[in-house]
């Protein structure tokens, strides 16, 4: 017994010794690795100032007039094609995708126009796809921005080049003289003459004869999915539209299969050194379009889980 109550009381004395553990609240993992190396990417181009302007104003949102045949089965379909385009637009900054079968089926397609890096393309379709969604319940819209586009039906249009939903908008605030007008005519004609042939994209700049530092800036940009033909037919229709925008300093034109845009202003990201527009070089970032696009980023890893 006598050694029995030495050990207790050896082992007492020994517990004072011990110390506390703090206790360790294990709480579940809210970044997937994907958005933390995006996050240390973007912290290092923020610093070193060189992002580019992705061009995420909203210009127009359609919606279509027609309820989704079965929600249940449709909210799906359409975020998986959302993410499956998302992992074309980072690659080559264009992509579709078809999700499901029958009247539940969901097409997509979304494209950066020429003059965007595809790091400013994934940042123009993060805002394109938080925005479409306000189409729902409806079974099809599409949204232009001043640097992407991106529509979702539930039947395959993506031949379709023309529409009744073609319409422009023309800018109200200056009117120019008519040495601009025939600059802009003439950079309008240009880009409707080279996108056919340019992967469907063309941009052009024609000095203003007589003025100083003045010049007319144009885009123009087919849906990939069309051939040249479709393609230059669609441009065709749109600088037909666009140039109706005269004298105004600004217009564009938002069709089934195309986009254009003059300005006085030149909104166009600077072409990088190899001549390619899908580059990294460019100058300059919106800090709210990073936080949206991070916030994406993490409601799809929280999706994913």
């Amino acid at each position: 017994m006598d050694n029995l109550k030495l050990t207790i009381q050896a082992s007492k004395h020994k517990s004072r010794f011990i110390p506390k553990m703090k206790k360790v609240i294990s709480t579940p993992s809210t970044f997937s690795t994907p958005a933390i190396f995006f996050i240390l990417a973007m912290t290092l181009l923020l610093l070193d100032g060189s992002l580019g302007d992705p061009r995420s104003q909203t210009v127009q949102i359609m919606c279509g007039n027609q309820p989704e045949h079965n929600s249940t089965i449709y909210v799906p379909n359409f975020v998986a094609t959302m993410e499956n385009i998302s992992e074309q637009m980072r690659t080559s900054g264009f992509g579709v995708a078809v999700t499901g079968s029958g009247l539940d089926t969901n097409y997509g397609l979304a494209q950066c126009y020429g003059d965007l890096s595809l790091l400013d393309c994934v940042l123009c379709y993060a805002e394109a796809r938080t925005v479409l969604p306000q189409c729902f319940p409806v079974n099809g819209g599409r949204i232009y921005l001043d640097g992407c586009f991106m529509r979702a039906e539930n039947y395959s249009f993506f031949e379709e080049y023309t529409g009744p939903g073609d319409r422009v908008l023309c800018g109200n605030t200056t009117q120019k003289s008519s040495t601009f007008q025939e600059s802009a005519r003439q950079a309008v004609l240009q880009a409707v003459s080279d996108a056919p042939n340019n992967n469907n994209y063309a941009r052009s700049q024609v000095a203003v004869s007589g003025a100083v530092n003045e010049s007319a800036y144009v885009l123009a940009d087919c849906w990939r999915t069309l051939n040249a033909s479709a393609c230059r037919t669609c441009l065709e229709n749109a600088s037909s539209s666009i140039l109706r925008c005269l004298p105004w300093s600004e217009g564009r034109a938002l069709n089934t299969g195309c986009f254009m845009r003059y300005s006085e202003t030149n909104f166009l990201n600077p072409v990088p050194g190899n001549g390619s527009s899908r580059g990294n070089k460019i100058s300059s970032f919106s800090f709210p379009v990073f936080i949206k696009y991070f916030s994406t980023l993490n409601l799809l890893a929280y999706e994913q889980n």
